[in-house]
């Protein structure tokens, strides 16, 4: 029976022309490419360098083959190697995510991690091994053929080489030259080959890349916002790197028949190199039409929360604060119920609270055995998603504040703990004179970054209508400004504000400020047109505390009624005075010194110099 094809090849390597290194790097990189679970940038690179080589193809297959059965044998092995070489050989790890297309495989699975490391080696040994044997058959073949008289009789027999020829197949017509030829390294026509894969695959890639990468941007946003976002169209360019998104319906999780935000288009460059590595990073977006609060053709889908994410209990001795000086949102805003809802829309896109597991260490060990090819890292992955800058156009904010405004972010990113770049946030309204700028960095060593930012021309005025009655004033003109900086989670937030307020003027309401009554609030704030305080902002995101500058505030008070009265006594006494000049002197006296007589501080001044009374120092 004639043997197939296949197994002939392979017997045929022991006396046929395959050179010993080349027999090594077959089986070696069949090993590396079948042990190494799935498909990724590792098995395209293997291929390429297959073809490129004059590697024995049979080899390989085999050597992938058995591999292949290794990892579904071996898949624990592969899982704990990867927990070892996560917490010891990352370095390795990082780089190998800096080459071009082997970036793109997933070293966050363990098994792949430990696959990456142990493949080489395993089939290493397999190919030195195998090049040992075939070199000690060769040797003894040729010791064979030039020192046994028997064995070149009996192959000498036209049946035994006809049935050799058709068991086995061809073999070298010399032994000596197994160990003589030149070994040819380079496959001239695989390297024609490599470069139609690689085109195949920039074809493939383009028709299938989309749809792969709009699912991961979609599952990425959906798991941040916690509900359904969609994404209409989503097209990249492999060979200009040109990105265009379009359709974008992010859901409130609050109102699922509504979308809390809706974007039309989202135009951008991407870096090429990026996309070899699997990643999309974006030089600057362009972002236009935005809306909010549009309602959807159908609902979207709403995941069951996470127990572990609702707000702790408000403990303000958790901030090293007295009840004395706090207040709750209620007291200060007309609709405080609106408000905390926002809030806690904004808390899904805050940073995340520090996860007290370790994140070299797998969260549990896998209860099924496929588990154990699936198992990630718990450390946050590398960025896949990057825009280095976004600009959003005309966004109508729904705020009277801002209204139509400009809004620049920079370093957005589905992991910006892992990318360590400070993620800003720029607000400028093109109807008023507010802006707000605010930084999160996450570039600092600090396990929770630092939130920083600052504001400016906001219009006290326009806020007046969403402010309780219990505030106790009422802002008839001011323009507030200045600085905030603390930290903010999806847990808590700390923020200190220090605020300037210029050109104030306001008047009190039901119970005044701190206590002092509307009518005494009214007074000080007539003599106030600039005020500076600090305000605390702490607590739970959702339930946020106001603590008050309360000693601040009642001195800056108190110099303001000070002022006040001075100001009336003055005026009272110049209103007087000027009354009975005018009616008791008439037209007796000239007018400059009528004047002077209705000014009591002057007069008073000139007279204490005249009796040698100390001049006041100007400067």
């Amino acid at each position: 029976m004639i043997l197939p094809r296949f197994i002939r090849k392979l017997i045929a390597v022991l006396r046929g022309g395959v050179s010993p290194v080349i027999i090594f790097l077959s089986i070696m990189l069949g090993f590396w490419f079948g042990l190494v679970p799935g498909w990724s940038g590792v098995h395209t690179v293997l291929v390429i360098v297959v073809l490129v080589l004059n590697i024995h193809t049979g080899l390989f297959l085999l050597s992938a083959g058995i591999a292949k059965t290794l990892c579904f044998a071996a898949a624990p092995v592969l899982y704990h190697v990867g927990v070892w070489v996560q917490s010891y050989l990352s370095f390795i790890l990082r780089l190998l995510e800096s080459v071009p297309v082997i970036g793109m495989t997933d070293f966050n699975r363990y098994s792949v991690a430990g696959a990456v490391v142990l493949g080489p080696i395993i089939g290493g040994i397999a190919g030195l091994l195998m090049a040992r044997s075939v070199i000690s058959f060769r040797r003894m073949l040729l010791k064979l053929e030039d020192g046994s008289d028997t064995f070149k009789k009996w192959y000498s027999n036209r049946w035994v080489r006809i049935l050799d020829r058709l068991l086995i197949g061809k073999r070298t017509k010399d032994a000596k030259s197994l160990f003589t030829g030149k070994t040819k390294y380079i496959r001239k026509a695989g390297v024609a080959l490599a470069v139609l894969v690689l085109v195949a695959s920039v074809i493939a890639t383009t028709v299938i890349k989309d749809s792969i990468i709009k699912d991961y941007a979609s599952s990425t946003m959906t798991r941040a916002n916690g509900a359904e976002v969609n994404l209409d169209d989503l097209d990249i360019s492999v060979l200009t790197g040109s990105v265009l998104v379009s359709g974008i319906q992010v859901t409130d999780p609050q109102n699922p028949q509504n979308n809390q935000v809706s974007i039309e288009k989202i135009a951008a460059d991407a870096s090429l190199y990026s996309l070899s590595l699997g990643k999309l990073v974006m030089e600057q977006v362009e972002i236009s039409n935005v809306k909010f609060n549009q309602k959807r053709s159908t609902p979207g889908s709403v995941p069951e929360p996470d127990a572990r994410q609702k707000p702790a209990v408000f403990d303000p001795c958790d901030f090293k604060l007295t009840a004395a000086n706090l207040s709750k949102l209620d007291m200060y805003i007309k609709d405080a119920k609106a408000l905390k809802e926002k809030l806690q829309k904004l808390r899904k896109w805050l940073p995340k609270a520090e996860d007290k597991k370790t994140a070299t260490q797998p969260k549990q060990i896998p209860q099924k055995y496929l588990d154990y090819l699936k198992a990630r890292a718990v450390v946050p992955a590398s960025p896949r998603i990057m825009a280095k800058r976004a600009i959003l156009d005309n966004v109508q904010i729904p705020w009277p504040i801002f209204g139509n405004s400009k809004v620049l972010l920079t370093n957005l990113s589905d992991s910006p703990k892992t990318a360590k770049l400070p993620v800003t946030f720029e607000m400028k309204s093109h109807d008023t004179s507010a802006s707000i700028n605010v930084t999160i960095d996450y570039s600092s060593q600090d396990q929770v970054p630092k939130l920083s930012g600052t504001f400016d021309g906001f219009d006290l005025t326009k806020i007046q209508s969403g402010l309780s009655s219990n505030a106790g004033l009422i802002f008839e003109s001011g323009v507030a400004s200045g600085q905030f900086s603390g930290t903010a989670t999806n847990e808590s937030i700390d923020l200190t504000v220090d605020i300037t307020i210029r050109d104030l003027k306001a008047k009190g309401q039901g119970k005044g400020v701190l206590g002092l009554g509307s009518k005494t609030t009214s007074q000080a704030f007539d003599a106030l047109t600039e005020l500076k305080t600090t305000i605390r902002i702490v607590g739970p995101v959702t339930e946020p505390r106001l603590v008050f500058d309360v000693k601040g505030l009642m001195d800056e008070f108190k110099q303001a009624l000070v002022k006040a009265g001075k100001e009336r006594l003055a005026n009272e006494i110049d209103s007087r005075l000027g009354k009975q000049i005018d009616e008791k002197l008439g037209d007796k006296i000239p007018d400059e010194i009528k004047d002077i007589l209705k000014k009591p501080e002057d007069l008073l001044k000139g007279l204490g110099g005249l009796l040698g009374g100390k001049k006041d120092k100007e400067e």
